[in-house]
C-alpha cells in the first residue's frame, strides 16, 4: 500500500487536532478531546470523498491512540494528594463508577459502552474513555456516543452547580469536595469552582487530580468489567509505559519537571486519536443508540449526589 494514500487522511487528523486544541484555549470548559471527536464526526459525515481519507485517518489512529495514552502516565502525579481524603474522594469514584455501570446494563446497554461511561464519569471524562476503549476492544460508535454523553452531563453541572451551591447553602468545603469528586472533567471542575470563589478552585482541582490518579486503578477495573477476562489478555506496550510514566513522575525529580511538556503531547496525541475515531463514524450508527447512554449518566449522576446531599444532611 502506498505512502501517499496515508498522507490526506492523516493531515486531515492532525489539522482537527491542531484546530481543537486552539479552541481549548479559548475557555476552561473547552476540552480538546471532546472537540476534536465532534469535529471529527462533522468532517466525517459532511465531506465528500470520504474513502479517499480513510485509510490515513485509520493510520493515524494506529499512531496516535497508543502514544497518547503511553504519554498520559506523566499526568498522574500524586505529590500534591491529601492523603486524609483519599478515602471519602474513592468512595464517590467507586460510587459513580458502579452505579453507572449496574443502572446501564439494567437498561441492556451494551457491556462496553457501561463501562466506557462509567470510565468517563467516574475519573476523567473523555481521557479516561480514550485510554479504556482499546484496551476492551471497544468500537469507535460506542467511543463517541461515550464522549458526548460525559460531555453533556459535564457543561449541565458546570452551569448548575454554582447555582445549587446557593440553593443548598454549601460551605466552600462542601462545594469543592462536590464538583471535585463528580464532575468529569478537568475544565468543567474549574470553570464551575472559579464561578464559586477562588479558594474553591483550588480545592477543587486538587481533588481533581486525586481521582485522575484512580486511571492507575481503573485501567485494571475496566478490563474485568468490560469481559475481557474470558480470554488472554495481552497487556499493551502502552499501557506499560503508561504506568512507568506513572510511578516515575512520581519519584524522580527530572520526569517531574518535564511532565508538563509530555502532558502537552499526550494530550495532542489524544485528540488527534480521537479526531480519527469521529472521522470513521458514522454519525447515523452513533443516533441509533439514542439518548439512552445519555440518560444512564444523568441518572447516576444524580442518584449519587442525592446519596451525598441526604448524608450531609444526617450528620
Amino acid at each position: 500500500m502506498k505512502m501517499r494514500d496515508h498522507i490526506p487522511g492523516f493531515c486531515v487528523v492532525l489539522v482537527i487536532a491542531a484546530l481543537s486544541y486552539f479552541l481549548s484555549t479559548f475557555h476552561a470548559s473547552f476540552d480538546a478531546l471532546v472537540i476534536s471527536i465532534i469535529v471529527g464526526i462533522l468532517c466525517g459525515n459532511m465531506m465528500g470523498g470520504r474513502e479517499y481519507f480513510e485509510k490515513g485517518a485509520e493510520s493515524a489512529l494506529k499512531v496516535f491512540l497508543p502514544l497518547g495514552i503511553a504519554l498520559y502516565g506523566s499526568q498522574l502525579a500524586l505529590g500534591a494528594l491529601r492523603w486524609g481524603e483519599m478515602l471519602s474522594i474513592f468512595l464517590v469514584f467507586s460510587v459513580l463508577f458502579g452505579s453507572t455501570l449496574l443502572i446501564a446494563r439494567i437498561f441492556n446497554i451494551d457491556r462496553k459502552v457501561s463501562v466506557l461511561l462509567a470510565s468517563g464519569l467516574s475519573v476523567c471524562g473523555a481521557s479516561a474513555i480514550a485510554v479504556v476503549s482499546p484496551l476492551i476492544g471497544a468500537r469507535r460508535e460506542d467511543t463517541s456516543i461515550s464522549v458526548i454523553s460525559v460531555m453533556m452531563l459535564g457543561l449541565t453541572g458546570m452551569i448548575f452547580y454554582p447555582i445549587l451551591a446557593d440553593l443548598l447553602s454549601l460551605t466552600k468545603d462542601e462545594f469543592s469536595f462536590l464538583a471535585g469528586t463528580t464532575l468529569p472533567m478537568l475544565g468543567q471542575v474549574k470553570v464551575a469552582a472559579l464561578n464559586v470563589s477562588p479558594e474553591c478552585l483550588a480545592a477543587s482541582v486538587n481533588i481533581k487530580l486525586i481521582r485522575i490518579s484512580f486511571l492507575f486503578f481503573l485501567v485494571t477495573t475496566s478490563i474485568f468489567f468490560s469481559g475481557e477476562r474470558e480470554r488472554k489478555v495481552r497487556i499493551p506496550w502502552f499501557v506499560v509505559v503508561f504506568i512507568l510514566l506513572a510511578v516515575g513522575v512520581n519519584v524522580i525529580p527530572a520526569l517531574e519537571l518535564a511532565g508538563h511538556y509530555v502532558s502537552w503531547t499526550s494530550n495532542f496525541f489524544l485528540s488527534a486519536a480521537l479526531a480519527a475515531i469521529g472521522f470513521s463514524v458514522d454519525f447515523d450508527s452513533v443516533i441509533e443508540q439514542g439518548l439512552l447512554p445519555l440518560g444512564v449518566i444523568f441518572f447516576s449522576w444524580g442518584l449519587v449526589v442525592l446519596i451525598m446531599y441526604l448524608i450531609r444532611s444526617l450528620l
